[in-house]
């Protein structure tokens, strides 16, 4: 997970739960009301399951552009609305792309309702007076490798963090997939990344807005895990999606469009669920791509290049993030070779660190957490420290019966995220360190969120040996400090590869 402030810090992740608040009152008179430029909008209030004495105001499913946007085009702006908004209730999930029976199960469960009528954002708000300029303001985006997720999963309810912290949480929808990320030619490469425009949008609106809601504008931390970590700080590897897009309009029928209309146009009036369904039979992906306006080159080179925002960073990953993601993984040795390329003697150097006897699944988990999660993170963390950045970095390592969608899932890729939304499964394996635990993380992204300077609560990196947080049921509730370097050991055999292939 990454956090960062806006114009200051940000939280990164390279983390199923009951919604965990339950409305009170019905009547208009007794719920929370804003006033924007748009119009009157009127939320909920909602009492804590897990602290009853806690109250949150929700303002849920605002829309902050034109929904639904016009297909493959760049977010506009919202229209207002003459009588109230009711903000009482979650509008649907931008369309998903699920490349796998298995991660379809554990992140889409239950399903949400989806449409291409999904920008919408999500406020909670403390019951409380605001503080003298307003409320810090933690701004969610969620990650799903750019295919999949939504704002609205009961996992991202900022209820709990909103009351016990004393902050706004906003959480947002964008679009994914080909809707958010379409590769044809007819579109100019600084349009094609929509999904990226829709997170700028909804930064924008709540820039102009949040202030409407107790909150402070000139105090928002942007967090993210996976795609949204990556998001928020949007430098990354150059990739193409024509190819795929070209299949896309092969199988749609698209490819010689009539006279007059383009490819585009053909695929813009096909239906979303036909478009899903070839998604799904052809593993088309589409993400991002470089285009030096929403998505800059390799966050080493944007640092070199004193490009990438000066903000204080909050950054961290998780002991298993492979656990759950190496089915989709090929081979073993195609991972080494990928990462290694025709560096046979350094290829044979990493798999030398890894024992004989594991299953494919776990060689494929360990050398996916290794690289792509740990090392990557640590060389991110690294880069940022030498251009005088202030950084905090921390490791997750802590399971639950709970909360394992697999056997041996361990800390998985977005487990800690319940913790850190206070969204975890109440029920009878809830364990009293979960909750403890769940507490420090809430208490560490407030705290960094509020003084981004000073940080989380343990040593800014560089500034000791133990400047690594762990986050885990070894006994110390708050986690504990030591040297990086007990889980960046194995990084002797990628750092190398690692510089070379960018980051």
């Amino acid at each position: 997970m990454i956090a960062a402030k806006l114009a200051a810090p940000l939280l990164f992740h390279w983390a199923i739960a009951l919604i965990n608040a339950s409305p009170i009152g019905s009547g208009d008179c007794s719920r929370p009301t804003a006033v924007l430029a748009d119009g009157v909008v009127i939320g909920t209030t909602s009492r804590l399951v897990s602290t009853p004495h806690l109250t949150v105001h929700q303002y849920l499913g605002i829309p902050f552009a034109k929904s639904p946007p016009r297909r493959f085009m760049p977010p506009e702006e919202s229209t207002p609305w003459n009588s109230p908004w009711d903000a009482s209730y979650l509008r649907p999930s931008c369309f998903q792309y699920f490349p796998s029976s298995e991660l379809r199960g554990i992140f889409n469960n239950p399903p949400p309702p989806e449409s291409e009528d999904c920008l919408y954002l999500n406020i909670f708000v403390p019951p409380t007076p605001p503080p003298t300029g307003g409320f810090t303001v933690l701004f969610w985006i969620h990650g799903g490798t750019f295919q999949l997720g939504s704002g609205r999963l009961p996992d991202y309810d900022g209820s709990s963090i909103a009351a016990n912290q004393e902050v706004v949480v906003v959480t947002i929808n964008y679009r994914t997939n080909v809707f958010g990320f379409p590769g044809s030619q007819d579109i100019p490469l600084e349009q094609r990344n929509l999904g990226l425009m829709d997170q700028r949008k909804a930064l924008a609106w709540v820039n102009k807005n949040i202030k409407a809601f107790g909150g402070d504008p000139s105090q928002v931390t942007i967090f993210g895990e996976s795609a949204g970590g990556f998001s928020s700080q949007a430098f990354g590897p150059e990739e193409s999606n024509e190819e795929d897009w070209m299949v896309l309009t092969r199988k749609l029928g698209c490819n010689e469009p009539c006279v007059g209309s383009t490819q585009l146009d053909c695929v813009a009036k096909v239906p979303a669920e036909a478009i899903l369904k070839i998604l799904d039979e052809e593993g088309l992906w589409f993400t991002p791509i470089v285009d030096n306006t929403t998505n800059g080159p390799f966050f080493a080179e944007a640092v070199l290049q004193r490009r990438a925002a000066s903000v204080p960073i909050l950054i961290g990953t998780n002991a298993d993030e492979g656990s759950i993601l190496a089915s989709l993984m090929p081979s073993p040795e195609v991972m080494l070779d990928v990462i290694f390329r025709n560096d046979t003697a350094s290829k044979n150097f990493a798999r030398s660190a890894y024992p004989t006897n594991l299953t494919e699944h776990e060689l494929k988990s360990l050398i996916l957490t290794d690289h792509t999660y740990t090392c990557t993170t640590s060389a991110t963390a690294r880069a940022a420290v030498s251009s005088a950045q202030s950084v905090w970095r921390y490791y997750f390592n802590a399971s639950f019966p709970n909360n394992q969608p697999i056997p041996g899932a361990g800390a998985w890729h977005t487990s800690e995220i319940p913790l850190v939304f206070g969204t975890y499964r109440r029920n009878n394996q809830t364990t009293f360190e979960q909750s403890l635990l769940s507490r420090a993380m809430q208490k560490a992204w407030g705290d960094f969120a509020k003084t981004p300077e000073t940080g989380p609560g343990w040593a800014r990196m560089g500034s000791s040996v133990d400047d690594l947080r762990i986050f885990d049921i070894s006994g110390n509730s708050s986690g504990r400090s030591t040297d990086t370097q007990v889980v960046d050991s194995v990084c002797i055999y990628y750092d190398e590869a690692i510089e070379a292939n960018g980051f």
